[in-house]
């Protein structure tokens, strides 16, 4: 069988030999300085771009990395600064998440972000409570039920969770309409932050209260994976997996929280709504 793979696709025995020179390469740091450098237009407009020595860095597409934020500017440049030999692109999330903003591979739309977002609601982890072991049933009371208590407060809701597999929790019309009115608020950069943070949770309601600084990556991260690690405390860890998993984890939801709150407006509609 292997020989005849191998005269189908001539070139597969030298997959291997060039797998360290292809796509799992990390390329080998080409430049010495970073900074960040601000252009302003005719109508007053100030952006800001991130300099590697004197070219301007670019996205996978070929654009200009520009942003309107100086605190992302800022972050991305010590992104690139912090690489050593080589350059470890999968681990610089602010720099991906700008390019991925920037050049929009996926043809995105507030609308359809919005819609992508809200299909995790259903199946949103602080929803399902166990209803054994009793030790899993009264940590997710104590860790979960207060998150969920504050995002129905907060964003005038009255979604309701479940304890058995054969219902779905509660969730009114009016609630998924609050949810999706919610984030179609905010700016097609900051909803980017949120669906890379949604996705990292598998759960709109922890980003609720992540993003409303009622907790952080760190808790935000235990919240997403504590039955995992109420029977990791049981049955142990499977080797470098599970703490990986979990480091991993934390890394995208702080990622995610720093990139929406770079690019969010809201905090300047709010100072707007208060000086009115």
């Amino acid at each position: 069988m292997l020989r005849k793979a191998l005269n189908i696709y001539p070139n597969f025995s030298s997959l291997t030999s060039i797998r360290g020179k292809s796509i799992y390469a990390k390329p080998k740091r080409f430049y010495k300085q970073v900074a960040v450098v601000d252009e302003t237009d005719e109508n007053g407009n100030t952006k800001y771009s991130v300099l590697l020595d004197k070219f301007k860095l670019k996205t996978q597409a070929g654009h200009v990395l520009k942003v309107d934020s100086e605190p992302l500017a800022l972050a991305i440049a010590q992104e690139w600064d912090s690489q050593k030999e080589h350059i470890n692109k999968p681990l610089m999330r602010l720099t991906g998440l700008t390019f991925t903003s920037i050049d929009n591979p996926l043809k995105e739309t507030k609308e359809s972000l919005t819609e992508k977002i809200m299909e995790y609601l259903d199946t949103d982890t602080l929803l399902y409570f166990s209803s054994e072991p009793e030790k899993l049933v009264k940590l997710q009371h104590e860790r979960w039920a207060p998150v969920l208590k504050w995002a129905n407060d907060a964003h005038g809701l009255d979604i309701r969770a479940t304890d058995n597999l054969m219902d779905l929790p509660k969730i009114t019309d009016t609630d998924r309409e609050n949810v999706k009115r919610w984030l179609l608020a905010h700016n097609f950069w900051a909803l980017n932050g949120l669906q890379y943070g949604v996705e990292g949770a598998k759960s709109i309601i922890i980003i609720m209260a992540l993003m409303g600084c009622h907790i952080t990556p760190e808790q935000a991260t235990e919240l997403s994976r504590l039955e995992q690690i109420f029977q990791t405390k049981i049955w142990g860890n499977v080797e470098w997996s599970h703490d990986v998993e979990h480091q991993e984890t934390c890394c995208r939801l702080a990622a995610s929280l720093l990139f929406y709150h770079f690019t969010s407006n809201t905090h300047v509609l709010r100072q707007k709504s208060a000086s009115n």
